[in-house]
């Protein structure tokens, strides 16, 4: 294509291919940014604004799509395959009986606070469907208590000093709040590089007509 460029659209070449590329990284980035809630239910804004662009400049013409670092650990294993990553955590830690935030994730802290309660405790419990480690509040009503009127006010002080949002546990059993869950190999699949690469074949050759009618337009 260079060769059959004039000499003014010769000399703007440059400009226009670093343009050219950099702005197909952003269309990239937007795609992959709109296929995350695909992959994942409801994913962080986190987790979506960790698809970044590196931008090309004149004489090197190569922009780059990519995820910042802190995401990209736990995102590869559903790029490359492989056990989800847990970082520091000990275990995958599933709200079962505990209050998830809007992305269905425990709040931070979330642990320590409900270990701070005296009617809360971490550790396995032998149940019908297998061994469950995790963190267990125990029944508030004792076998045999039959004093209502002083359990409300038990209760009422109880949630006063521990104001969280698993309130106290009346069903007489204990209760499951958060299950640690050892790590599962990923199934979901991301398809990153698949993704960019069509969105660049895609939207190639109308870019870099755009960007380049730009550039000689802007020629000094």
């Amino acid at each position: 294509m260079s060769r059959k460029l004039s000499a003014l659209a010769y000399r703007q070449l440059p400009f226009a291919e670093a343009r050219t590329v950099t702005e197909l990284a952003k269309l990239a980035a937007d795609a992959e940014k709109n296929a995350l809630p695909q992959v994942f239910d409801n994913p962080t804004p986190f987790t979506v604004n960790s698809v970044a662009v590196q931008a090309a400049r004149k004489g090197r013409p190569v922009a780059r799509v990519y995820i910042r670092d802190r995401a990209a650990q736990y995102l590869a294993p559903y790029e490359f395959g492989g056990l989800q990553y847990l970082g520091a955590k000990p275990a995958n830690l599933v709200p079962v009986g505990a209050s998830a935030n809007q992305y269905g994730n425990l709040p931070r802290n979330a642990i320590r606070k409900y270990m701070g309660r005296p009617d809360v405790f971490m550790g396995p419990v032998k149940t019908k469907h297998g061994t469950i480690y995790g963190v267990w509040q125990r029944p508030f009503l004792r076998e045999g208590a039959t004093d209502i009127s002083k359990s409300v006010r038990q209760r009422k002080k109880l949630r006063g000093r521990h104001a969280l949002a698993a309130d106290v546990n009346t069903t007489g059993r204990l209760r499951l709040l958060v299950e640690f869950r050892a790590p599962v190999e990923t199934k979901k699949r991301l398809r990153f590089g698949e993704r960019t690469e069509a969105v660049v074949l895609a939207n190639l050759n109308r870019v870099f007509g755009r960007e380049l009618a730009r550039a000689i337009a802007s020629a000094r």
